[in-house]
């Protein structure tokens, strides 16, 4: 497979690394007694115990995890921009790692613009305390004061003689240096910024425009299957009684002359058919003959407009100033008119997609998912496995519109996954 995304450091070969800067935000009972201790040899927050984290391997290279997602609006290039300009390293050596469970700590869903707002703070944090520790460490190896040092493109070197410098790769070592995230690290201030706020090529484009980029479209893998999932009549229905006792009957008889089909599947009202071929689960899905009990419980769309008038609602008041009533009454000329604003479809320009793997107690599912930790927090309870055996890998999908994100088909690959082993 080829893509920006597809192979990335692990955390776990970070952890085991033999010399590496790791800058953490660790749960409540995450930092052993040693966590301050610049002279231990042994990691002092466990991996598993680990939220957050920035790491700058031996060879200079920077590696920073957040646990949001890019949807297409260039966030992973602009955090790797924010983590070069607190490090002042090349942009080209920063490398960001995107919403994936066992890798990125939960910073919660991708929505309302937070990213930068909100989740890029811990970055910026992180590199400005990294960038501290180093010109501390390049301090004591020069033998010369702070404020007598220039940090640039990764190497520190002294303000008056440029041959006096070592790079970040060269301070680090063998060592390793782990902290708990602090607050107290001097952020750059904007008027000194290079590379925040400067054009910079964004990370994604150029697989894109080539078609190199693997969307979660694009993957296969060996011994892969194909499904798709029979709905009801009224699969937007997602609470009531009809939940989950909608289900009548199933023909399987009705697709037995549909070659390759593995199984149906069918759990309470999830029908599902899983095949060889993907036209052959599409056809058969087509095909099956399904009865579903009737529910009259949907809006009538024909008249749209007089659906949603009459669709239940609860009046918001946003202000409410003076007499609106006595002021009218009082008009002279009043006008009355209704303003129907078109239909726009919540679209998307491909379906929703997702590849699972569950088997032997443990589960992986390929998503192009807005919220990868929310949604293995969802599966564990579906599939019934602990969080440590589920892992959610964020691929590039889609979009978020059309429920792409809404995270309905990474649980249908899920269950089919766990049906057929």
């Amino acid at each position: 497979m080829n893509g920006h995304d597809v192979v990335m450091p692990d955390r776990r070969a970070l952890l085991k690394g033999a010399g590496a800067i790791m800058i953490a935000i660790a749960s409540p009972f995450g930092l052993s007694a040693n966590a301050e201790d610049s002279s231990a040899d042994a990691p002092s927050i466990a991996g598993d115990q680990l939220d957050s984290f920035l790491a700058i391997g031996a060879d200079g290279k920077v590696t920073a995890f957040n646990g949001h997602v890019d949807l297409g609006t260039g966030v992973r290039t602009a955090l790797g921009q924010i983590v070069a300009e607190e490090l002042d390293v090349p942009f080209d050596q920063v490398t960001v790692i995107l919403g994936d469970t066992d890798r990125t700590p939960d910073q919660g869903p991708t929505i309302a613009s937070a990213t930068i707002q909100v989740a890029a703070i811990p970055l910026r944090q992180a590199a400005a305390q990294a960038r501290e520790i180093l010109l501390q460490r390049a301090s004591d190896r020069l033998g010369l004061p702070i404020a007598g040092l220039v940090v640039e493109n990764g190497v520190v070197r002294s303000r008056d003689d440029a041959q006096r410098r070592l790079s970040y790769g060269a301070l680090i070592g063998n060592q390793r240096f782990e902290r708990p995230l602090s607050t107290e690290a001097p952020l750059k201030a904007p008027r000194d910024y290079k590379v925040v706020g400067a054009p910079v090529p964004r990370v994604d484009i150029p697989a894109k425009v080539t078609g190199g980029l693997v969307y979660v479209h694009d993957m296969r893998v060996p011994g892969m299957l194909h499904a798709r999932v029979v709905l009801p009549p009224y699969a937007g229905v997602d609470s009531g009684a009809s939940i989950g006792r909608s289900l009548i009957s199933v023909d399987e008889s009705s697709v037995k002359d549909i070659p390759g089909i593995v199984r149906i599947v069918t759990i309470e009202d999830f029908v599902g058919i899983v095949a060889e071929r993907e036209e052959n689960a599409i056809k058969a899905a087509q095909a099956l003959d399904v009865t579903w009990k009737s529910w009259a419980g949907l809006p009538n769309l024909v008249e749209l407009a007089h659906a949603l008038r009459a669709h239940p609602s609860t009046p918001r008041t946003l202000k409410d100033t003076g007499n609106v009533d006595a002021f009218l009454s009082a008009a002279g000329i009043t006008l009355a008119a209704s303003y129907i604003w078109p239909y726009q479809m919540h679209g998307s320009i491909g379906p929703s997609c997702a590849l699972a793997d569950v088997r032997d107690g443990q589960a992986t599912v390929w998503s192009g998912t807005q919220n990868p930790h929310s949604l293995r927090a969802d599966l564990t309870k579906l599939l019934d496995l602990p969080s440590a055996k589920v892992h959610i890998v964020r691929m590039e999908a889609a979009g978020c519109y059309g429920r792409n994100c809404a995270d309905d088909v990474s649980a249908d690959a899920a269950l089919l996954s766990q049906a057929v082993g």
